[in-house]
């Protein structure tokens, strides 16, 4: 009897041993290792405003400034120095364009212009694209008289009088001025539409890089476009012969003497310009 409990002791002993063995095995002697990962993003900024302002050309003209008036004013007509036919009520013009066609003159201007203006801080890089067109994205069309000879004087009321053109005459004289990082610099002054184009377009940047104001010294800040149809530089009347010969075409007037002159060619009445900017990510 006391040899039994002997060896359920000792049995006892022997479980314990084996439990705490298997406890301590399992604690120490399993190779262990671990790692985590995580990461968090938001959509990068664009934010890229690109904003056109203002009118170049209009259908009245102001007596004191020869700027553009209110569009369709034709209740104050001792204010008006130009007044399109189309605010007279009149509904074809002489070349059959729709009458509500805006106008240019000679003395007429627009010192406001249009204004364009790249604002914003792209966390992207980005290409700015400049492009000159006309209202169908065809080439732009510039006013103009060319070079020839023995043109009609219609400036004496001698039906033999006649004048020679030396120069390809362009009376629309269009000035740009750029203003980035507050410093304001004129990149063409007094040129005609072609002229205008090579500036604008040149204006188009390879790559902006990522996180440029682009409304800084490395952006393309404020464009602002204005034009003049002066009468000549010294106010003496210069170009009267070819101003009065493009407004008496636009009239349809029989030419005295006689002249054969193909629209598009050797003159064109009506000036259509578009100014497109884009920004665009760089992929």
């Amino acid at each position: 009897m006391k040899k039994n409990k002997t060896m359920r002791a000792a049995g006892g002993l022997t479980v314990a041993t084996l439990l705490t063995t298997s406890i301590i095995s399992g604690t120490y002697a399993k190779y262990v290792t671990s790692d985590s990962g995580s990461d968090t993003a938001r959509v990068a900024k664009f934010g890229v405003v690109v904003t056109a302002d203002g009118k170049l050309f209009s259908d009245t003209y102001k007596t004191t400034t020869n700027t553009p008036g209110a569009s369709g004013d034709s209740t104050a007509a001792a204010t008006l120095s130009v007044v399109s036919s189309a605010v007279t009520g009149e509904t074809t013009d002489h070349d059959g364009v729709d009458g509500t066609d805006k106008v240019v003159a000679p003395g007429t201007k627009n010192d406001d212009g249009l204004t364009f203006t790249v604002t914003g801080t792209p966390e992207v890089a980005v290409r700015i694209g400049v492009v000159v067109t006309d209202a169908s994205d065809a080439a732009p069309k510039d006013i103009f008289l060319k070079a020839k000879t023995g043109l009609p004087d219609m400036t004496t009321g001698n039906q033999t009088d006649t004048f020679d053109n030396a120069a390809d005459y362009y009376p629309i004289k269009y000035t740009l001025t750029q203003t980035k990082g507050g410093t304001e610099t004129t990149l063409v002054n007094g040129v005609k539409l072609s002229e205008l184009e090579t500036a604008l377009e040149g204006l188009s940047a390879a790559t902006v890089d990522a996180n440029t104001n682009l409304a800084g010294a490395d952006g393309i800040g404020t464009l602002k476009l204005t034009w003049e149809w002066d009468f000549d530089a010294n106010g003496a009347g210069t170009y009267d012969k070819q101003d009065t010969l493009l407004g008496d075409l636009a009239a349809g007037t029989t030419l005295t003497p006689a002249t054969s002159l193909t629209a598009g060619t050797d003159y064109n009445l009506n000036t259509d310009v578009k100014i497109a900017i884009t920004v665009t990510q760089v992929d």
